[in-house]
């Protein structure tokens, strides 16, 4: 699907100038004036990001089936969603992190329909999709398109956001990338804030390796689903590197969001996927 883009300016914050770009009849994007389509230096790539996720042919491939290889997607997503609702105040806004084709928004919107939610992501194929999926909720729905790798540059409409998640992204991201997204992400949210990620984590080590694949069995005949993680560790990571994610261990994770400010919980773990919840306290400095 091509992107037929329209400019208008908007309001200038700060000095700056951005500008709401016009993607098909019903639906507004948000970018910096003078910036080419990706965030970044003008014509240039997201960096340290896979190429995969500019491919429609691949972004359509994962759509279709988003639990393929991870039979506790739907499952995890639902206390995602929970989660999300529970927490939501009228009025503010939801921030998506790696907003991807929208998917999360689809089922988001059947529990809260009144909801307004920003999405931030970098592919344009990932967002062609999401703006077709989400037709008619142009106003509660808006896009930022921009690298993560460079999110601190990301400009975001000026709202109150209390509640933001991400589901299966920052795993993709180089690890101080993952650092400076807990941390932009705590600066982002008011207090008290919740920020509930759900991602790939990494196997710590080959000794704890044969621990996973005995979840990963299991997962397979519960869900009658198939799990190709690898045979060993040095398979496993040949994958990974395939795909071009660089997932952290549980600990990891805990210590980066703990370092953001985060207070954090491991709410629902599994083999290698977890549901955190990072709570930015009232008493947060």
């Amino acid at each position: 699907m091509a992107l037929a883009v329209e400019n208008k300016y908007c309001k200038p914050r700060g000095g700056k100038h951005f500008i709401w770009r016009k993607c098909c009849n019903w639906h507004w994007m948000l970018t910096h004036s003078g910036r080419s389509g990706l965030e970044g230096e003008p014509g240039s790539r997201p960096q340290n990001m896979r190429d995969i996720w500019l491919n429609p042919t691949r972004t359509s491939n994962w759509d279709s089936d988003p639990s393929s290889g991870n039979p506790l997607r739907g499952e995890q997503l639902d206390l995602l969603l929970s989660l999300i609702a529970d927490h939501y105040t009228p009025g503010s806004t939801i921030l998506d992190v790696g907003s991807g084709s929208g998917l999360v928004e689809e089922q988001l919107f059947q529990r809260l329909p009144e909801a307004s939610v920003v999405g931030i992501d970098y592919s344009p194929a990932m967002i062609a999709m999401a703006m077709k999926r989400l037709a008619g909720r142009e106003k509660q729905f808006v896009t930022v398109q921009h690298d993560l790798c460079n999110v601190q540059g990301a400009k975001l409409p000026e709202s109150d956001y209390r509640v933001a998640f991400s589901v299966q992204t920052i795993h993709n991201l180089p690890t101080e990338s993952q650092r400076k997204v807990m941390s932009w992400v705590y600066k982002v949210l008011t207090k008290p804030g919740f920020f509930f990620f759900l991602d790939r984590i990494a196997v710590p080590g080959a000794d704890s390796f044969s621990c996973y694949q005995s979840v990963w069995k299991r997962q397979e005949r519960v869900y009658s689903s198939s799990i190709d993680e690898g045979r060993s560790l040095p398979e496993h990571q040949q994958y990974l590197d395939e795909q071009g994610d660089s997932p952290l261990t549980l600990q990891e994770n805990l210590k980066i969001i703990a370092d953001a400010g985060f207070q954090a919980s491991a709410l629902d773990v599994r083999g290698n996927r977890a549901l955190i919840a990072c709570v930015k306290t009232i008493a947060a400095g």
